[in-house]
């Protein structure tokens, strides 16, 4: 005997499609927002403007202002930026970063007037070079007395919201976004490679707003 065949299923429901295409454009809309809300991005020209603030202290300071050319030489070594900020460097862009400091001729001048040789390790070297910069200092070949080091930390906040003219018209009049600003802080160290002691410090803050402007 044969047996009866199962009943059709009955087709979905309108509400239950509706409900799912609501679902898939809300997560295609977060997705979009997330991606536009990551629209600044570090420049060159930013990891520049901080290494003229930088030196310009290290020149004043007393970590320089006290030496001499007869005073015990010294070995400095620098290390790659460190990066705690939310934005990608490479590693040719974070030895750039401590080259630009280390590496202008008039530091390098500076340094040499008070008996301190700058040792560039050979990887970081091809590395700057590959950035566009020129070293002529010598390879590691002596032990480090002091240690060159940094770090990049980056805050976003968003600030108060702003008109937008063509937003309004695409959606009626009133229409405002969130002004967003990202602030990045350069901070530089010598240390004293035995005993761990910082010798100097220096440090750079630059702003941008959310679509790349500079805030000086």
């Amino acid at each position: 005997m044969s047996r009866p065949a199962p009943p059709a299923r009955a087709p979905a429901r309108p509400a239950a499609a509706a409900r799912a295409c609501a679902a898939l454009l809300a997560c295609a809309a977060a997705v979009a927002c997330a991606a536009q809300q990551r629209t600044t991005l570090l420049r060159a020209s930013d990891t520049l403007l901080s290494a003229q603030r930088v030196l310009e202290q290290l020149a004043q300071s007393d970590f320089i202002l006290m030496r001499t050319q007869s005073s015990e030489r010294l070995v400095l070594r620098p290390h790659p930026l460190e990066n705690l900020s939310d934005n990608r460097l490479s590693r040719g862009d974070q030895w750039a970063a401590m080259a630009r400091v280390l590496l202008d001729p008039s530091v390098l001048e500076l340094l040499r007037s008070r008996n301190i040789v700058v040792q560039m390790p050979p990887l970081a070297s091809d590395a700057v070079a590959r950035a566009g910069l020129t070293v002529r200092e010598p390879p590691a070949e002596l032990a480090p007395t002091h240690l060159f080091t940094g770090r990049l930390r980056s805050i976003t906040r968003a600030g108060a919201p702003e008109a937008d003219a063509g937003a309004g018209e695409r959606r009626g009049a009133g229409s405002e976004r969130t002004q967003r600003t990202d602030r990045y802080f350069f901070e530089y160290t010598i240390i004293d490679a035995r005993t761990r002691a910082v010798e100097w410090a220096g440090s750079a803050e630059l702003a941008r707003r959310a679509h790349g402007s500079l805030i000086d």
